[in-house]
């Protein structure tokens, strides 16, 4: 592997929401020290952000148009309260390679784009990989409050150390699998990017496209 090829990390909303602004600092500075090593572009999470979005949208029944623009603005909100934890990042807003650091504006760098289908099975989990796939990542890191992906849900087994996507797919089809969105599967295929879910300074679980 070109150890100068960009890395994606996504700062999961879920940190926020579980940890307060104590994980978010906790996943800046793992992606502080990661930006040492190889350039990192930041995919910010949408976390209370995306969740008051799907509140309005099981209140009121937005349209799926509607519902994604949505949420692509909230997890630019989530990317507002990175920028001062981040303040060598380069803000972003299109699907480009960072020179070292970058935090990408997730709607205009997701708009208009027909390839992404609109729909809650596509969140920040999924829309990191897809980013990954458009600046020439190989690899992917989605940082969330949990030690990995397990078999059964709820449970309290270990996580899975690796698993392909077909696994995965498989895996959710059975009720597993739901740290992660219902379309990362896909788009680990579509990318051919490898995938670590893992909380900060954790190991978790690796998918890979095979």
């Amino acid at each position: 592997m070109n150890e100068l090829r960009p890395l994606v990390v996504k700062v999961g909303g879920g940190l926020l929401r579980d940890e307060g602004l104590e994980g978010l600092r906790r996943a800046c500075a793992e992606v502080n020290e990661l930006e040492t090593k190889r350039p990192v572009l930041v995919v910010p999470g949408g976390g209370p952000f995306a969740d008051a979005v799907r509140a309005v949208d099981e209140q009121v029944g937005l349209t799926d148009g509607v519902a994604h623009v949505l949420a692509l603005r909230a997890m630019d909100q989530l990317g507002a309260m990175l920028a001062p934890l981040l303040p060598a990042a380069e803000p972003l807003s299109d699907l480009v390679a960072p020179g070292a650091l970058g935090l990408l504006a997730v709607a205009p760098a997701f708009a208009g784009r027909p390839e992404v289908p609109e729909s809650w099975a596509v969140t920040s989990d999924s829309l990191a990989v897809l980013a990954a796939g458009g600046i020439g990542a190989d690899e992917a890191v989605l940082l969330k409050p949990v030690r990995g992906v397990v078999a059964r849900w709820p449970s309290d087994d270990p996580p899975l150390c690796e698993l392909s996507a077909g696994e995965l797919a498989e895996l959710q089809a059975r009720g597993g699998g739901r740290v992660v969105d219902r379309y990362l599967a896909e788009a680990v295929r579509r990318t051919g990017v490898t995938v670590t879910v893992r909380a900060p300074g954790g190991i978790g679980t690796r998918i890979t496209p095979g």
